[in-house]
């Protein structure tokens, strides 16, 4: 596949992500931010996923839980498509300045061999996350595909079936639960969008954790350049390595805090909406047990709890690694050095005590404490559906 071509330039940033985007119809071109491709992506879903959810209706509650749950999955994942070209500048700046910051670490070679095995692990992560991704779509396939030629060819005339699906939602004229040609039409219009769904999620996991990954590796090789200042013998050597590292250090600050506002909202949907994904999904497993519509649902819920948890995982090391910053100022005995040196080394430490990391617009941090809440709120909640229906 062209698009997953080995790395060519290893110093190079985020290139296969960005080049996921472009084919799905996001340039970063100013003027051709969004391509005609993009609409018709945009088409697609919403005539066969989003407008059969909301107004075709269900013949039972559990399929308007998984309906809602399955629904809020898909607009978790294609609202990147959508707000992607909104948030490209900011992008384009970040990009810019973690190139910056790679070009000038660069120069010393054990930098320089961080910053290509980090490159060429996003790049491997995106590729293995996509080859993931299929593996969950194909046993999605094969159970409902299973599931309804086992019940077509051994159902007896008195038996009323029904037919297990990909996605749960009507498909117009379709009498998918019930007709076996209906069944196989409504999977033939429906694979296609899951597969471009399958796309945008890859193309978010690369662009996004990728992205987080790299600010973490900046603030992990700031602590190395900090702890190896007292190699610098000379006033002259330490002062001027002293400066680099501030410099560095704002440059490193600059880019978290671009990234946290491009995830803010994104981020918002993602863990707004987890709670009743998580709840909707048990509930329907719990429901449907170990069967082929047991399995497609938790293939969806194993999909969507391993992108939240790698969320809530490299936001928790960006905070971490951002910290240790101050801890790496204070081991070099700073209130040692002389006053003017005092001077360059106490907003450093001013600044690496606030905060860094990555938010659900402005309301709270996502790291692992984040992750542990939803889970257990969205378990109350499954437990209190479990009583009610």
């Amino acid at each position: 596949m062209v698009v997953f071509e080995p790395l060519d330039d290893p110093l190079k940033v985020l290139p296969l992500p960005l080049k996921i985007f472009e084919k799905l119809g996001i340039s970063q071109h100013p003027t051709n931010r969004v391509r005609l491709v993009a609409y018709n992506l945009y088409m697609y879903l919403l005539a066969v996923l989003f407008i059969p959810k909301l107004f075709l209706g269900y013949d039972t509650i559990p399929q308007c839980f998984r309906s809602i749950a399955e629904g809020m999955l898909i607009l978790n994942t294609s609202i990147t498509q959508f707000l992607l070209p909104f948030k490209m500048d900011q992008l384009e700046v970040l990009l810019g300045e973690l190139k910056l910051f790679s070009d000038k670490v660069s120069v010393t070679e054990e930098y320089k061999q961080i910053l290509i095995n980090l490159n060429t692990s996003i790049h491997k992560f995106t590729k293995h996350y996509f080859i993931l991704t299929i593996l969950i779509i194909v046993a999605m396939l094969v159970s409902t595909s299973v599931g309804a030629l086992y019940m077509y060819f051994w159902q007896t005339p008195e038996q009323t079936v029904n037919f297990p699906l990909m996605m749960e939602n009507r498909l117009y004229a379709l009498d998918a639960h019930h007709n076996f040609l209906h069944w196989f039409l409504h999977q033939l219009f429906v694979l296609p969008a899951i597969c471009i769904l399958l796309v945008i999620y890859t193309g978010k996991a690369g662009i996004f954790f990728g992205s987080i990954r790299f600010c973490s590796t900046i603030f992990s090789i700031l602590v190395l350049k900090i702890n190896r200042m007292h190699v610098h013998i000379s006033r002259e050597q330490y002062t001027a390595e002293l400066k680099e590292i501030i410099m560095l250090h704002q440059l490193a600050i600059r880019c978290s805090k671009l990234l946290k506002k491009i995830l803010m909202d994104i981020l918002l949907a993602q863990f707004t909406g987890c709670v009743l994904i998580w709840c909707f999904f048990l509930y329907s497993f719990m429901i449907s047990g170990i069967n082929a519509e047991g399995i497609t649902v938790a293939a969806m819920l194993f999909s969507f709890s391993t992108e939240t948890f790698i969320f809530c995982l490299l936001g928790n090391e960006l905070t971490r690694q951002a910290e240790q910053i101050s801890i790496a100022i204070y081991d070099t005995d700073w209130y040692e050095q002389p006053v003017e040196v005092q001077k360059l080394i106490i907003p450093i430490i001013q600044q690496s005590q606030q905060r860094i990391g990555i938010t659900a617009a402005k309301f709270y941090y996502i790291d692992f404490n984040r992750y542990g809440k939803s889970m257990k709120t969205a378990y109350s909640f499954y437990l209190l559906l479990k009583d009610i229906f």
